[in-house]
C-alpha cells in the first residue's frame, strides 16, 4: 500500500498509509497526517487520489510545498519522490493506488407486514417455554416480611415507652 515516510531528524520513520482517497497534512490534530513541526502550517496540504494517480495541493500555506525541490501549488506525486512541507521532507512509497473502489449501494428494503395467522401459534408456544417464563422474587418477598416485623416491632417499642412516660 503506498504510504508516505517522513525522513527529517526528530520525526524520522513516521508514515502514513494512503488508505483513502484525501488525506490533509498540517501541524494540528484534525489532520489525518499530523507533522507537529513549526515549519509545516496548521493545514499544509492535502493528497488525494485522482484515478491510478496521486496528487498534492498546496493549502495556501506559509512555507510552501515542493516536489523534489520544486515549489507546487498543485502536482502528481510519484512513487520515490520527496515531498518537501516547510523543513520537513516526506518520501512518497510504493506502487501507484489504484482507483478508489465505489461503494455499492444496498437497494433492500423492508417492507412491514405485520404477524401472519400461522404465526400465532408460534408466538404462543414462544410464551409458554420454561426458558421465558418470568422469575419469581422470593429474596424480595422475604425483605418485605422481615421490614414489617421489624416495623412492627418498633411501633410496639415507642407504644410501651409512651405508654411508660405516661405513668409517671
Amino acid at each position: 500500500m503506498p504510504r508516505l515516510v517522513v525522513l527529517s531528524e526528530g520525526l524520522t520513520g513516521r508514515t502514513h498509509e494512503l488508505k483513502t482517497d484525501k488525506v490533509t497534512i498540517g501541524r494540528v490534530e484534525d489532520n489525518s497526517f499530523q507533522v507537529p513541526d513549526g515549519s509545516v502550517s496548521s493545514h499544509h496540504c492535502e493528497i488525494y487520489v485522482k484515478g491510478s494517480e496521486v496528487w498534492v495541493k498546496d493549502l495556501g500555506s506559509t512555507n510552501g510545498s515542493f516536489i523534489n525541490g520544486q515549489q507546487i501549488t498543485e502536482a502528481q506525486l510519484r512513487p520515490s519522490q520527496i515531498l518537501r512541507l516547510g523543513q520537513v521532507e516526506i518520501r512518497f512509497e510504493g506502487d501507484t493506488p489504484a482507483a478508489p473502489q465505489k461503494r455499492v449501494i444496498d437497494h433492500t428494503q423492508v417492507i412491514p407486514q405485520g404477524i401472519k395467522l400461522n404465526e400465532l401459534d408460534q408466538t404462543a408456544k414462544v410464551a409458554t417455554n420454561p426458558a421465558f417464563e418470568k422469575k419469581s422474587n422470593k429474596g424480595g418477598k422475604i425483605f418485605l416480611a422481615i421490614a414489617i416485623v421489624v416495623a412492627v416491632l418498633i411501633v410496639g417499642a415507642i407504644i410501651v415507652l409512651l405508654m411508660g412516660v405516661g405513668q409517671k
